[in-house]
């Protein structure tokens, strides 16, 4: 058996001095030829048993050890063998851990022009044509029961809030039942209308798109961490917070009755909006409407 100094003088030799004459790196290192080979062929030897091992204490947990588990089991039987060495074993017997999910590749982050060019309501208080340009977002209100969320759908034109929607939760139906009661009460759209929003997951959804699309809506979104973009919803969340009687001690289903009242009984129908020439919602819609109808 070699002496630990020469046996690393010669692994050395063979993995730096590779492709030289063997007599003359022997006489360099200070080794003999015989000791030389007689090195390769324990190294060689080694390696063998390594992969025996690799293998043997792959199969013996039905493949559910991966390259990490197998370097740490064969350690606690004195068998030094790296990560990496383990790897390659693996893949060069087309060997492969059992894997929980798969990671998926995330998509890169658009870029500062990528989101600007999908902000597609720059100039929305210059709309002046009913349903062209709708604002959507979700709110959070606490009652007695908990939080509710609403969802609401504001058409910037007339001010008028055009759909909503209120659950227990904020998941993606809550958004696509909003978006289906104003599309149920404005049958009628003016091509290329756009339906703006942030960029929550509810919105992102493809089921969402989907349905936004389908409708004749190009989908527009504000860029990251700017809620101006999306002004128009976001004032009337204020304007809600402000004005809405009190809900702190009702139930949910008295607390929703009580948001409905205010945004169909008060709100659309009534309340007079500073941002269309403080006239009521509803019956500014119904001037535009008439408006565009003699005009056509």
């Amino acid at each position: 058996m070699l002496c630990e100094k020469p046996r690393k003088k010669l692994e050395f030799a063979r993995r730096e001095l590779k492709g030289y004459d063997t007599s003359m790196v022997c006489r360099l290192l200070g080794v003999s030829r015989s000791a030389f080979y007689r090195s390769r062929k324990q190294v060689e030897s080694e390696k063998i048993r390594e992969e025996e091992a690799v293998i043997n204490c792959f199969k013996t947990n039905n493949g559910n050890y991966g390259r990490i588990r197998i370097r740490k089991a064969l350690a606690l039987q004195d068998i030094r063998v790296s990560e990496n060495r383990v790897a390659r074993i693996l893949k060069m017997n087309g060997l492969a851990a059992k894997a929980g999910r798969k990671r998926k590749n995330r998509r890169p982050k658009p870029t500062e022009e990528q989101y600007i060019e999908e902000n597609l309501c720059k100039d929305k208080f210059l709309v002046t044509q009913a349903n062209a340009l709708w604002c959507s977002d979700i709110c959070e209100l606490r009652c007695r029961s908990g939080k509710i969320y609403m969802c609401g759908i504001i058409d910037v034109a007339t001010r008028r809030l055009v759909g909503w929607d209120i659950a227990g939760h904020q998941r993606q139906d809550l958004v696509q039942e909003a978006f289906r009661m104003a599309i149920g009460r404005n049958p009628k759209l003016p091509k290329g209308a756009i339906y703006h929003s942030d960029r929550g997951c509810q919105y992102t959804a493809i089921k969402t798109k989907d349905l936004i699309e389908r409708s004749g809506f190009l989908k527009s979104m504000s860029r990251p961490g700017t809620p101006n973009d999306n002004q128009p919803i976001e004032s009337f969340w204020k304007t809600l917070r402000t004005e809405l009687p009190d809900i702190g001690q009702l139930g949910k289903d008295d607390a929703t009755r009580r948001i409905v009242a205010y945004i169909e009984l008060y709100y659309n129908s009534s309340r007079l909006h500073s941002g269309i020439g403080y006239k009521v919602p509803n019956e500014y819609f119904e001037v535009l409407t008439l408006s565009s109808v003699s005009f056509s």
